[in-house]
């Protein structure tokens, strides 16, 4: 051998042997590091986001860099970097002023929205709940038990929150929604110095996109190997339903009317095409009334224009809070009973599973779990395909 191409094979095996190397642990830690070492990576298991568009992840080897976008109209973005406990915090100054540092795995979580329970009990981390905004609309039944126990506090909501029992709970993070930052509670408990994680779920216009929330709750706990799995079984489900339905020739789906005209806002709003609610209505074998008239996002129409355009539409399902029974949705305007689906008994609504203070488990375990949804509408609007479905969410109206 050469003189050259000796030292350069010398070279080689010094790098091989001086080169740092990230050694890797079996699965992400439930608790803090005791023996911090540099290139480690505390993350084998990682989220892969396919369906949802309003959050990100980004992984170093001891921290994730996690971006909220779409919380609210008009919102910036917020990031948050969630630090694996007992290892160093990267720079302040490399982030965004309002960055929130937060530790990771979190023990102690209160959440301001029921939504986030059906994550919580797909990871199996209920038991790290100690405050909810409010007691009456929870359905989650392992949730209600711990409050009957009385293992977690009530802490209010919007600005009004109690801060001093937040405090007092010494929660890791509380997880929330944004609406409108004069009214909500984030900003007033950011200002409090308490971990405060804005969620936007809500604002994703797929039902799988919705349901993938999960991995982002699921990211504050080191659990993305159990979030990554439910997803996968709630996303195959969900397919299936679809599926199922799409075998249906267009001119067998039913025209559906949604929702109902609300005389306080003076608007019925029809669902866009590119909405949450058409997906579920197009991916169930139904056709969207009046939806050529919304391509997009969803657009008002006066009660007499739906009248005149939708009037006979094959199904009508009125989604309103307190209604379950025709005589109720008639109390709400009589010219509802000129509608065809009304004449035939045909109207629906999405409240079969409602606690007894009127909690609707459709905002609850729906949003994550869209394929027991889907199924229900598949059922609903074309019998035939799932002859021994039981209802889950739909009814339709008593007499």
């Amino acid at each position: 051998m050469s003189k050259t191409l000796l030292t350069a094979a010398c070279v080689a095996v010094f790098a091989l042997f001086t080169t740092p190397v990230t050694a890797q642990i079996d699965a992400n830690p439930q608790t803090c590091i005791t023996d911090a070492a540099p290139d480690v990576n505390y993350f084998p298991d990682q989220i892969t986001v396919t369906d949802a568009e309003n959050f990100t992840v980004e992984y170093a080897d001891n921290y994730k860099v996690v971006t909220v976008t779409d919380a609210f109209d008009s919102a910036g973005d917020f990031t948050y970097v969630l630090v694996q406990c007992g290892t160093s915090a990267p720079p302040q100054e490399d982030f965004p002023d309002g960055t929130q540092f937060i530790e990771i795995p979190v023990e102690r979580t209160i959440t301001l929205t029921t939504t986030v329970l059906p994550h919580l009990t797909a990871i199996d981390e209920l038991d790290s709940i100690v405050g909810v905004d409010d007691f009456q609309f929870i359905n989650t039944t392992a949730v209600t038990e711990r409050i009957a126990d009385g293992d977690i506090a009530s802490v209010g909501s919007g600005a009004n929150i109690n801060v001093e029992v937040v405090i007092s709970l010494e929660p890791d993070v509380v997880l929330t929604f944004g609406f409108d930052p004069s009214t909500d509670a984030h900003p007033v408990l950011v200002d409090a110095s308490i971990s405060t994680v804005l969620t936007a779920g809500w604002r994703e216009a797929t039902p799988p996109g919705r349901a993938e929330w999960m991995k982002f709750t699921a990211l504050f706990y080191n659990r993305e190997a159990e979030a990554e799995a439910a997803f996968a079984d709630i996303a195959d489900a969900y397919d299936e339903a679809r599926q199922l339905a799409a075998s249906i020739p267009e001119d067998e789906r039913p025209v559906v009317l949604w929702n109902r005209f609300s005389p306080f806002t003076g608007e019925w709003v029809i669902p866009g095409q590119e909405t949450y609610a058409a997906r579920l209505i197009t991916d169930a074998g139904g056709i969207v009334a009046l939806g050529e008239e919304a391509p997009g996002n969803s657009q008002p129409f006066s009660l007499e224009v739906v009248f005149d355009q939708a009037f006979d539409a094959d199904i009508w399902v009125v989604n309103a809070f307190g209604v379950n029974t025709q005589a109720e949705l008639l109390g709400q305007d009589e010219r509802f009973a000129d509608f065809e689906a009304f004449t035939r008994g045909d109207v629906w609504n999405n409240n079969a599973d409602v606690n007894e203070n009127g909690g609707n488990n459709y905002f609850e375990l729906g949003v994550t779990n869209p394929d027991i949804i889907l199924r229900d509408l598949v059922a609903l609007f074309h019998p035939e395909l799932l002859p021994d479905h039981e209802f889950v969410f739909y009814k339709t109206l008593e007499p």
